[in-house]
């Protein structure tokens, strides 16, 4: 029989999540990892990915359990030594609980990364099943991953060990490297006044129905500003909203916008508004950070990880277009104020949020989980 020739002192990850051509907060989390496999390989750890079809419809599910599901198997069977699960609520949720069964049947060391911001209510509004499976995810887990410390207390509160959660952010590795040389003063500057951008899913949860809302406020005020609402949804819906609201000369739809014509947005924009109802952390958020933007989000979830307030950014309540537009106001009539929360928003991504601190947060944990269970 032929000897086995891998590096045993190396560590071997397996991450499942979404794949496939879909969208969303762990899709781009996922990229992310992927972009930054030789920086794990050179700290000993080597990454593994296992894609997962959504059970959005019919032909979704079956593929999960033809494809899906014998691909992890077999990706496990390779010698996949941790299994890392990224969790959202609904489908996703049970999708990773059927994997997860299946790692701890094989005796895998398995890692529980949750990425809503509202998996708590989630759990809490669901069925039994879902309870139970929640109470084995937490207590058979080797470890928890929070992507920020909200979500960290979530777990704890539903029964996770606090020595077993990592509170580990996600990246921007794209942004990071793009606007690394680029300075607030390099930005070009709108001839309709300061530019409000928002992207994301235009969803209601994101807050997108309080920032149309805000905008009108602010035009009755006599404001000059420009809004673009950047990101894919219900394009229909919203215009209407906008014509309601007659604000159609300060709002602009882009549809979605990824990569470089991403980040030319935000070097093109002046504010960045992320007014979520939840929020686990908030990938764009950073990315504005590392744009130099400074932020007005909301007083909920990765928000109070992200921005320090009153000093790169402002928050408010959730579901408030008062107080939001309050916050917009402040920084429109001030520049100066607008620039300094700019540069002090990007120094504080370069200095807690860049992908050689999220690296060494994932290695630091593999490391200790292999040390325990060797």
């Amino acid at each position: 029989m032929m000897a086995d020739t891998r590096d045993k002192s190396r560590i071997r990850a397996l991450h499942v999540g979404p794949g496939w051509g879909q969208r969303g907060g762990i899709a781009s989390v996922l990229e992310e990892l992927k972009g930054l496999s030789d920086t794990f390989d050179d700290r000993g750890v080597s990454l593994q990915f296992a894609e997962t079809h959504d059970f959005g419809s019919i032909t979704g599910a079956f593929r999960f359990f033809v494809f899906d599901v014998p691909g992890f198997v077999r990706k496990l069977c390779s010698g996949a030594e941790i299994v890392h699960l990224h969790v959202s609520i609904k489908s996703s949720f049970y999708r990773k609980f059927l994997l997860f069964l299946i790692a701890r049947l094989f005796r895998a060391r398995v890692v529980l990364q949750v990425h809503s911001g509202n998996f708590d209510g989630f759990v809490r509004s669901s069925t039994r099943l879902a309870s139970v499976a929640t109470r084995a995810f937490l207590r058979r887990s080797n470890a928890l991953v929070a992507v920020s410390n909200s979500i960290a207390n979530a777990l704890i509160e539903l029964g996770a060990e606090r020595s077993r959660v990592h509170v580990i952010a996600n990246t921007a590795s794209a942004a990071q490297r793009a606007c690394a040389t680029v300075g607030r003063n390099d930005r070009a500057k709108s001839t309709n006044g300061p530019d409000i951008i928002f992207t994301g899913r235009l969803v209601e949860t994101k807050g997108v129905g309080d920032l149309l809302e805000a905008a009108a406020l602010l035009k009755a005020q006599g404001l000059n500003f420009h809004l673009t609402v950047a990101g894919s949804g219900d394009l229909e819906r919203w215009s209407r909203e906008v014509e309601r609201l007659n604000i159609c000369d300060r709002v602009s739809f882009p549809g979605w916008i990824a990569g470089e014509q991403k980040l030319e947005h935000y070097q093109s924009a002046d504010i960045f508004c992320m007014p979520s109802h939840f929020e686990a952390f908030g990938i764009a958020t950073l990315e504005a950070m590392f744009a130099g933007l400074p932020i007005v989000g909301t007083a909920v979830g990765g928000f109070f990880d992200l921005v320090d307030q009153g000093n790169s950014g402002l928050l408010v309540e959730p579901s408030n277009p008062i107080q939001l537009a309050e916050a917009l106001g402040t920084l429109l009539v001030d520049p100066t104020l607008c620039d300094q929360m700019g540069r002090n928003s990007r120094e504080r991504a370069y200095r807690s949020f860049t992908c050689i601190v999220v690296v060494d947060g994932y290695v630091d944990m593999y490391e200790q989980m292999v040390k325990e269970t060797r």
